[in-house]
């Protein structure tokens, strides 16, 4: 994660100035997407916030072994300044610039090492929004107040945590009062997929799971299509099988789970028609096993502030007119907030 500087609102409303940057935060996400799809790096979740983002990132140089030199070189000048260059040849990239380093047996491993390093992916994200802000303002020096701060999430169980973390950033800091309702954090884009279909190859999310089965499609004849559609049915297919889910959890589990975590940080929520009538139904599981949500409160909390929400009389008479209205509603929990 990472924090703006000159203690502006400088992705959200200024409290001071009264300015809207909230366009900003379209230029971060757009960025983050363009640079997942050449660096060897999985987003598994992300948000934006009005000072600050997160990210969960994992970087992949078992994808960046199989990458060939000219591969390497391409990938690189695609997210790297080449302003000289572009001013010269309109931003395409040249033959001699890929020969250059195709040529350089060191450069091409330490570019490759770069690939898949969080570090160069952050320093990527970062130094071309600290650009184009300042440029917006006119102004010099840093968008961000320090370096960013990382942490290891060596376990399924603190991913998952981690995760939810990042989910709930939005509704927690009172910017949402539904998982779809804040544009720019991974849950919001997840649950636009519709249930059912295959992963979507084009998406530059991590996927939060994956199945079995390769695509779910009955199988084409391959004396029916060209070659050209048989080299992209293989090239799915192999992008496809190099794809890592986050979590062993269905979408819909997790969806119920940060359903748990945002009710226990904001209990009015259980006032909220956005609520789904079926959560909480049934057990949730990760990995086939049930999930402890009192435990997995416990991690989530230890990640982020801990602060109270008591649910006031006007929330409790909402709550109250919604259970006569329907009999399928959640459970009451006037109990304060841990999380």
């Amino acid at each position: 994660m990472n924090r703006t500087s000159r203690g502006i609102y400088l992705f959200g409303i200024d409290l001071n100035s009264k300015r809207d940057y909230r366009d900003r935060r379209v230029w971060y996400r757009d960025r983050m997407a363009l640079l997942a799809r050449f660096f060897c790096i999985d987003v598994l979740a992300y948000s934006i916030l009005s000072n600050h983002w997160h990210a969960i990132l994992r970087n992949r140089p078992d994808l960046a072994a199989k990458l060939t030199p000219r591969e390497i070189a391409i990938r690189w000048l695609s997210v790297t300044s080449r302003a000289k260059c572009r001013a010269k040849n309109g931003g395409k990239i040249t033959e001699s610039e890929i020969a250059k380093i195709v040529n350089d047996p060191e450069v091409v491993e330490e570019y490759r090492e770069r690939l898949s390093n969080i570090s160069w992916f952050v320093r990527q994200m970062c130094q071309t929004l600290s650009r184009r802000c300042n440029k917006e303002d006119g102004v010099t020096g840093r968008l961000f107040g320090n370096r960013f701060k990382l942490n290891r999430l060596p376990t399924e169980e603190e991913i998952l945590a981690g995760m939810l973390y990042v989910d709930l950033n939005p509704i927690r800091a009172g910017l949402a009062e539904a998982l779809d309702d804040f544009a720019e954090v991974s849950i919001s884009e997840r649950l636009k997929t519709l249930e059912g279909k295959t992963a979507d190859l084009e998406s530059w999310l991590a996927p939060l799971e994956l199945e079995g089965e390769v695509d779910g499609q009955q199988v084409v004849v391959a004396n029916k299509l060209t070659t050209a559609q048989i080299e992209e049915q293989v090239r799915k297919r192999e992008a496809l099988s190099e794809r890592l889910g986050c979590v062993p959890m269905k979408l819909k589990a997790y969806e119920e789970l940060l359903w748990h975590l945002a009710i226990q940080s904001r209990p009015e929520l259980q006032a909220s028609d956005r609520l789904p009538a079926r959560m909480f139904r049934s057990l949730i599981e990760l990995d086939g096993t049930a999930v402890n949500v009192e435990e997995l409160a416990e991690r989530h909390a230890q990640m982020g502030h801990r602060y109270a929400s008591p649910v006031d009389l006007q929330t409790r008479t909402a709550i109250y007119q919604r259970q006569i209205a329907d009999q399928e509603t959640v459970p009451i929990d006037n109990t304060w907030s841990i999380v």
